[in-house]
C-alpha cells in the first residue's frame, strides 16, 4: 500500500458547495483512487461556468467555453456537410 497523495485540482469559477464536492468525488472515484487524493480547489473567475479537473495525467474540462467551442464546431462541421 502505498503513502502517495494524488493531487486533485478542482477549477472553478465560484466556490463549491459540499454537494458539489461529493458529486466530483464520486465521479472521479469511478475512474481513479481517490481513496487518498488531496483535493485542491482554485477559483478562476475567467471561467464562465462549469468546471476543470486535473488529476495525474486525467485533464477533464467541462467548462462552459469548451462546451460551446465544441457545439460551434459540431455545428459548422454539420453545416457543411448540408
Amino acid at each position: 500500500m502505498s503513502n502517495s497523495r494524488e493531487v486533485v485540482k478542482i477549477i472553478t469559477p465560484f466556490p463549491l458547495t459540499e454537494k458539489q464536492r461529493d458529486t466530483i468525488y464520486q465521479k472521479l472515484s469511478r475512474i481513479a483512487d481517490m481513496e487518498h487524493a488531496v483535493f485542491q480547489e482554485e477559483l478562476d473567475p475567467s471561467l464562465i461556468g462549469g468546471v476543470i479537473i486535473m488529476c495525474g495525467e486525467i485533464y477533464i474540462d467541462c467548462s462552459l467555453e469548451t462546451q460551446l467551442e465544441k457545439m460551434r464546431e459540431r455545428i459548422l462541421s454539420e453545416g457543411m456537410k448540408a
